[in-house]
């Protein structure tokens, strides 16, 4: 009897989202882009992010800004990620002569994720590392 009720609560359980849930909390990201050979310029973000439920976000600066990026995506229960980066870079001031355009951000990340550390590349032709701490 014991056998079976155990059994019938082990079914029950969420294991994989209660394990996901352990990457649950505040992050710091550290986003590094190499510059291009078609002439864009390295850059370095630092910001935080949030994990809820599994469920990632973070966040450089706000949302209208530009520069501004959302990075959002699933951490499985297994740590692997896949997060979506969306936001607009370049800028929106006017200069003399000119007035520069923002333009939009989206690219997907590989991530993966092992209790308070994690690691992450762009998808695509653009080298950029994420480092993720707790």
């Amino acid at each position: 009897m014991r056998l079976v009720l155990l059994a019938v609560v082990c079914a029950c359980l969420p294991w994989g989202s209660l394990h996901a849930q352990s990457f649950d909390g505040e992050w710091s990201v550290l986003h590094v882009c190499e510059s291009t050979q078609e002439g864009a310029r390295g850059y370095t973000w630092r910001y935080s992010a949030r994990v809820k439920d599994g469920h990632f976000v973070g966040q450089f600066r706000e949302k209208g800004q530009s520069p501004s990026m959302t990075l959002e995506g699933r951490i499985k229960a297994d740590g692997t990620a896949s997060l979506s980066a969306r936001g607009t870079s370049g800028s929106a001031e006017f200069n003399q002569k000119f007035a520069t355009t923002a333009t939009p951000i989206s690219f997907e990340v590989m991530a993966k994720f092992t209790g308070a550390t994690g690691t992450g590349d762009r998808v695509g032709s653009r080298v950029c590392k994420f480092t993720f701490t707790r």
